[in-house]
């Protein structure tokens, strides 16, 4: 406290504190190279972009799930070649069975 009894702030607190200092990863001492290889520890979170790119990749993981579970119905047969170089489609057999 100070003389008249009025309390103290340290600095960068109270008025004084700047409205946009970074916090985090842009404090600390890095390269450039880190910062363009990292660049998503640097800069302020987009959610449009976020947004597009999480529905992409859901959209991807769905189209594999697809084609994986839609599989069978196109793995019935299969293309060989003959003795005489033609191609003959053979139905496909389980070595299980």
């Amino acid at each position: 406290m100070s003389e008249k009894g009025e309390k103290t702030e340290p600095a960068g607190v109270g008025k004084d504190a700047p409205k946009n200092r970074p916090s985090g990863w842009a404090t600390m001492p890095s390269t450039s190279a880190f910062r363009a290889i990292n660049f998503e520890l640097f800069v302020k979170p987009n959610k449009f972009v976020m947004g597009v790119g999480a529905t992409l990749f859901l959209g991807s993981i769905g189209y594999m799930v697809y084609w994986n579970l839609t599989a069978d119905s196109r793995q019935k047969t299969y293309v060989t070649i003959d003795e005489d170089g033609g191609l003959t489609s053979r139905p496909r057999t389980s070595r299980w069975e």
